[in-house]
């Protein structure tokens, strides 16, 4: 959440897509229900169950990104056992244009979930 003030909330799963823990923005209302919410994570974990068998091939998923008018959520694996999807607000907030944003937010995560606290 301390990434950048876009953010608008994010979640962590196990690989079915179940909740596990989540952290909102304060202020934030979210556009799903939370049942959109859960059956959204669960398309998305399973998305990720196919990205895993191709992983021979192509190596292993970094991140997947979906962009939609109002929202953009970005999905990383935490381990090999959870997922974390980050949602991001599509109306920017920074007054400072070079600061933040997309590739910013997934840079970050990548160096927390690299567990090299050089990179943090």
């Amino acid at each position: 959440m301390d990434s950048d003030v876009n953010i608008r909330h994010s979640i962590v799963t196990d690989n079915e897509g179940d909740i596990l823990a989540t952290s909102h923005r304060e202020g934030v209302t979210n556009y799903l229900s939370q049942e959109e919410t859960e059956a959204s994570l669960k398309r998305a974990a399973q998305a990720w169950k196919g990205r895993k068998q191709l992983k021979p091939k192509i190596g292993n998923g970094l991140y997947a990104v979906a962009a939609f008018e109002k929202i953009t959520r970005m999905t990383f694996p935490l381990g090999d056992d959870n997922l974390i999807f980050v949602s991001m607000g599509s109306d920017t907030v920074r007054t400072d244009v070079h600061e933040g944003g997309q590739k910013q937010i997934v840079e970050h995560v990548l160096n927390i979930l690299s567990r090299d606290p050089t990179k943090e």
